[in-house]
């Protein structure tokens, strides 16, 4: 059992195309690519951390389509999702403002919309889209689908990154000294 971290599909909106630059002619091929690029990835038994901004539709095509998707999903709640019964009628389990958990020997929070100034630990977001192309800043990760080739992040991948964060730290410190 894998865990995977995803942010702002935004299924069916056909506005979001042309905001971020999505490589895609329609919103049909935008939300078949998503849901290919997810189930190709996620395996059935595979727990997802959605960080915001699902879909823009009716709650009844949207929990046809996140019924496709792959995993036990959990929600942590955007800016474009609505109430927490919706999400629980599209299809996650649990539906969350923000949340911290264990990430390797990382304690890490997961938010949509990332704090500002950073916080002092590591925190996983979406809602900037392409804004912040370099996928870690200022100990803050950016798991929009724009920056991940619109697919999820594997939480060995996110385990990397926040380990050579933390060495590169840790390193400045020493030099500093």
């Amino acid at each position: 059992m894998n865990r995977w971290f995803i942010s702002d599909t935004h299924f069916s909106h056909a506005n979001i195309i042309g905001y971020t630059g999505r490589p895609f002619q329609s919103v049909r091929e935008m939300n078949e690519k998503l849901m290919a690029n997810w189930n190709a990835l996620v395996e059935p038994q595979d727990t997802v951390f959605f960080l915001g901004d699902f879909g823009l539709d009716t709650s009844d095509f949207l929990s046809d389509l996140c019924s496709q998707l792959h995993g036990q999903k959990i929600c942590i709640r955007g800016n474009h999702d609505g109430t927490p019964a919706k999400m629980h009628k599209i299809g996650f389990s649990i539906v969350l403002e923000s949340a911290f958990i264990k990430i390797g020997r990382h304690q890490v929070e997961l938010v949509h919309i990332p704090s500002y100034p950073a916080p002092p630990h590591f925190q996983l977001h979406g809602h900037v889209h392409e804004k912040r192309p370099n996928k870690l800043i200022d100990r803050q990760l950016n798991l929009s689908v724009e920056v991940w080739d619109y697919k999820p992040v594997s939480e060995k991948t996110i385990v990397a990154l926040l380990d050579q964060a933390d060495a590169s730290v840790a390193m400045a410190s020493s030099n500093s000294c």
